[in-house]
């Protein structure tokens, strides 16, 4: 009876965070802290904060914040070579530290840096890690990062990446220019403040386009690159792998609040903004027990979407809490916390038993906006374990990177718009307990709906049985009862 009161109370708990994480923002507006148009006219943030005698944006949010539980750099292109090729390109720089009631203590770094050639579908995967502090080098008051051979520096609008994949033979020299203002994520609900489980708060800000130009060096032969960027820099004061984990009973009441704000948005969100798709899908698995989705979209007319799923309770198909940061101008934002989510293909992982979505539709919908995309994969995915480089963390996690093409329509009233263009998409999960005992089991539930008809599917899978069962009872247009048992696939 205990352990059944502690689980629910951790399920309870879990889903706090996770709809904290896509609920506290605002429905849609201007860029926050920057809501000047005419920012974006100017070649550095020092000669718009002299002319127009204001503060608009600190070089401080560039830089580290460290000590902290977690914090990331990284950015996102989408590159043409003067030969004609198209490449997309990332880099990550992250540093880990583990929480205390005392402070923050020794953690771990990364450097991935990643290349897909779209040609060919390959992808170029560099991945490095070191104690931190150690190699990984950051500075105050400005983006100025050194670890290895690679470097980043930069405060808005203007950055510059230099990224080396040793193991690969490719260099990636770029500078990017911001054609789009930037924006602070969870600003509504909760000020733009982050609260990261009951562990600590945290902020995070994000540019959806920025102009690129520079080389990229494969095998030795350097070829002029340009193209379209992301930028994006998080920053968490809880601790990333434990964030339900109680350090002090302030932050916890902070926390606290926080979260029960966000829940109240969210709620309103789906409450007024109801998907309509005509049939049901409740599709829960042990592999989706915690996680997320993220995407970063390109369309050809040059709008973006950043897309954020929380993966929660096993949630994989169905109404999902997700969060669509979503401009045309990249002045103006809408914030969709609507969507429902279907997958047309799964890539099964044997190491974890987990299946990843790789092709997959989703909805989303606020007041007379709807947008239905389609996300096709046209490169290989990237796998990375953290038993692999940190066999110590608190947390199992795996991480799937790939890119690919996506259409879609943006309807608003009787305005519709053809969508096309491209996406780089991330899935984590972390795995879970209940995996590594019984190994992967699902249990889809599909109601039919008029006008497509009326019944209802079940169907259930375990890997530890071996089996899939699958019943089927169709009213309309047919009568129809289908039921079989076969192995797992």
């Amino acid at each position: 009876m205990i352990k059944m009161k502690r689980k629910i109370i951790t399920l309870a708990l879990l889903t706090l965070l996770l709809l904290t994480s896509i609920a506290s923002t605002a429905t849609s507006s201007t860029s926050n802290n920057i809501k000047n148009n005419n920012f974006l006219k100017y070649d550095n943030i020092s000669q718009f904060n002299k002319e127009n005698k204001c503060e608009l944006w600190n070089p401080e949010y560039d830089g580290d914040h460290s000590p902290c539980g977690y914090e990331c750099w990284c950015y996102q292109a989408v590159i043409m070579l003067d030969n004609g090729q198209r490449w997309d390109a990332a880099a990550t720089f992250v540093y880990f530290m583990n929480k205390t009631k005392k402070g923050f203590s020794e953690g771990v770094s990364f450097l991935r840096v990643r290349h897909w050639n779209r040609q060919t579908g390959k992808v170029y995967d560099c991945f490095r890690t070191d104690i931190y502090p150690g190699p990984f080098q950051t500075s105050k008051n400005e983006m100025s990062l050194k670890y290895g051979n690679s470097s980043a520096q930069g405060v808005y609008p203007n950055y510059h990446f230099h990224c080396e994949d040793n193991i690969n033979n490719i260099i990636t020299d770029l500078q990017f220019h911001a054609t789009s203002l930037p924006y602070w994520g969870f600003e509504g609900a909760t000020n733009g403040v982050i609260p990261w489980g009951f562990s600590g708060t945290g902020k995070g800000y994000f540019v959806p386009t920025l102009k690129i130009n520079g080389t990229i060096t494969i095998n030795g032969a350097v070829h002029k690159a340009t193209g379209i960027a992301y930028f994006e820099h998080d920053y968490i004061w809880g601790d990333f792998a434990n964030p339900l984990a109680i350090y002090s009973l302030q932050e916890f009441r902070s926390c606290k609040k926080l979260v029960t704000a966000s829940i109240k948005w969210y709620l309103q969100e789906v409450l007024e903004n109801r998907p309509k798709p005509t049939s049901l899908l409740f599709h829960l698995d042990n592999g989706n027990s915690f996680g997320w989705s993220w995407s970063w979209i390109l369309f050809d007319n040059n709008w973006s979407i950043v897309l954020f799923r929380p993966i929660f309770f096993g949630f994989s198909e169905g109404l999902n809490p997700m969060l669509l940061y979503f401009t045309k101008d990249g002045k103006n934002y809408y914030e969709i916390g609507c969507g429902y989510w279907t997958n047309n293909q799964l890539k099964y992982m044997k190491r974890a038993d987990i299946y990843i979505p790789l092709a997959y539709n989703i909805s989303a919908y606020k007041d007379d906006i709807e947008l239905h995309l389609s996300f096709t994969p046209t490169t290989e995915m990237t796998e990375l374990y953290s038993k692999d480089w940190a066999p110590s963390a608190k947390a199992k996690t795996c991480t799937f990177y790939c890119c690919g093409d996506v259409t879609g329509t943006y309807v608003d009233k009787d305005t519709t718009i053809q969508l096309n263009g491209s996406y780089t998409t991330e899935q984590s999960r972390w795995l879970s307990k209940s995996l590594e005992r019984r190994g992967f089991r699902s249990l889809e539930v599909k109601i039919i709906r008029p006008p497509d008809g009326l019944g209802i599917s079940i169907k259930r899978v375990s890997h530890k049985l071996g089996i899939e069962r699958y019943f089927k009872i169709q009213l309309r247009p047919t009568f129809e009862i289908e039921y079989y048992v076969k192995p797992a696939p």
